[in-house]
């Protein structure tokens, strides 16, 4: 009575796959995983990006496939490290995963392959937004096979997660 053993104490650690891109939005997960930390339940990122191959003849007329996919890993491991910053700053463990492909296959392959609890992805643009350019929240979403995909708000607030985790 009135003790707790150390296995109650001990949170289990959630593992967070969290892609990123150049843009303010893919950085939301970041707040949703500081917010876990802060809230005493122990996370553990996988920050990815993913380069998808580059067909367009109007650059490969001017640069090989050697020189553009450097120039993407390059890119890639400034936006990781980038991410990583807030992060390592507030002590939580974080990994830094850079591939080439398809990005929503990419996403799923790596959750699956480090054993993540979640996917962790800005809300879907409106509609109209989806009709402009390729929607990969949606598609991560309809695709996920066995990793849930919880979706976040600017504030880092999720929108859809586990019964058991809210």
């Amino acid at each position: 009575m009135g003790t707790t053993t150390s296995a109650e104490q001990g949170a289990r650690v959630r593992r967070l796959l969290i892609p990123v891109d150049p843009t303010e939005r893919s950085r939301w997960g970041l707040q949703y995983a500081l917010r876990l930390q802060r809230s005493g339940k122990p996370v553990q990122v996988a920050l990815l990006f993913v380069s998808e191959p580059v067909t367009a003849p109007e650059v490969l007329r001017f640069r090989t496939q050697v020189e553009i996919a450097r120039f993407q890993a390059e890119c890639g491991a400034h936006i990781l490290h980038d991410a990583a910053q807030p992060l390592a700053a507030a002590g939580v463990a974080c990994q830094e995963i850079y591939r080439e492909g398809d990005i929503v296959e990419q996403i799923d392959d790596v959750a699956e392959q480090l054993g993540c609890d979640e996917i962790v992805l800005p809300l879907p643009h409106a509609r109209i937004v989806k009709l402009l350019s390729r929607d990969v929240v949606r598609e991560v979403i309809r695709r996920a096979k066995s990793v849930p995909v919880v979706t976040i708000d600017a504030e880092g607030v999720a929108e859809k997660a586990l019964d058991s985790w809210v």
